[in-house]
């Protein structure tokens, strides 16, 4: 989608995100004071996707009686969304031993976990950690630092894992992702606009320049397997605008791995300026778009199918297992 804004009409639509994002954080901070004095323990709710969050149909899997996709309703972010408040009986140094071994504890930036719905005493493990020699940030975070030696900013480094803790046992690892090396299908995005890196278009693998969320939405990839997913994102500044970029990554358990089986784009936002009119005022031309990610009822290989459609528009791709490489790949 297109939009040109005027500096006039620029200003206006800044000043109402700005109240409107006052009155959001008021309303979380009584929401959140209402919590704390009920002490109500929250209540995680299968949800389904929109372009946020995508999954299969409300109940869980896809429909049987059409081979058409479902997405459904996308969860709310959650205040914690990488699980930094660790849950009981899982503690920092454990999660780094088991998920991420081979790291300088000293390296880690980031170490956050949350329950896992779909596997009984199963928690999703991020260790993200800083490339190279790069010293950790002060503050938990998953997201690009700065290198001295190189003058540059450089991506983390993101370690994925489940762990299962039962009832007054130590955490044992189920499976481990090791260094995350899978760059999202920019190349084949449903989407018009990709990231310009001079890297990117020369060859080089662009991973992910910060983390953002898991993502436990109820993705059934067969009749007895789930996976889970963890947003992660990218941004380009330049002269007059900026571009921002997001994907998601879906995980499910190989044996004892931990197996990056899909990673998509799934929005691309682009706000830049445009030449001035002829009142020698400049305008903004802003692009946004959204795929809508969904599970079809079809098969391959005993695994649902996946539909992507972008917002707006008619074009659908769709992603097939391959048994060769063990995860979902472009259908041909």
């Amino acid at each position: 989608m297109l939009y040109r804004f005027t500096p006039t009409i620029l200003a206006a639509t800044l000043a109402l995100c700005a109240a409107a994002a006052t009155a959001q954080s008021a309303t979380g901070r009584v929401a959140a004071a209402q919590a704390a004095a009920t002490q109500v323990a929250p209540v995680q709710v299968a949800a389904s996707f929109t372009s946020a969050s995508s999954a299969s149909s409300s109940s869980g899997s896809p429909s049987s009686g059409s081979a058409s996709a479902s997405p459904a309703r996308a969860a709310k972010p959650a205040a914690d969304p990488l699980g930094i408040a660790l849950p009981d009986g899982l503690d920092r140094a454990t999660l780094i031993k088991l998920v991420a071994p081979e790291v300088d504890a000293a390296r880690v930036m980031l170490v956050g976990a949350k329950p896992w719905p779909r596997r009984a005493n199963s928690y999703v493990v991020l260790v993200c950690a800083a490339p190279g020699n790069t010293a950790a940030s002060a503050s938990p975070d998953c997201s690009q630092t700065f290198d001295p030696s190189n003058a540059a900013m450089v991506s983390p480094t993101a370690y994925v894992g489940v762990v299962e803790r039962a009832p007054d046992q130590a955490p044992e690892l189920v499976a481990a992702s090791g260094a995350i090396e899978t760059q999202a299908a920019w190349d084949d995005a449903n989407l018009t606009l990709t990231p310009s890196s001079a890297d990117f278009a020369h060859g080089v693998p662009l991973l992910p320049q910060q983390w953002d969320q898991f993502d436990l939405a109820a993705y059934k990839i067969s009749v007895e397997q789930y996976a889970f997913g963890l947003r992660a994102g990218w941004s380009e500044p330049f002269a007059g605008g900026m571009a921002t970029f997001s994907a998601l990554y879906l995980f499910a358990i190989q044996g004892d791995r931990l197996a990056v089986i899909l990673a998509e784009p799934m929005k691309a936002y682009r706000n830049m300026a445009t030449d001035r009119s002829v009142n020698r005022r400049s305008e903004r031309e802003i692009q946004d778009e959204e795929n809508v990610l969904s599970m079809a009822s079809s098969k391959t290989d005993g695994y649902y199918d996946i539909r992507i459609k972008m917002k707006g528009d008619k074009h659908t791709k769709t992603r097939k297992w391959s048994v060769q490489q063990g995860r979902y790949v472009t259908a041909e």
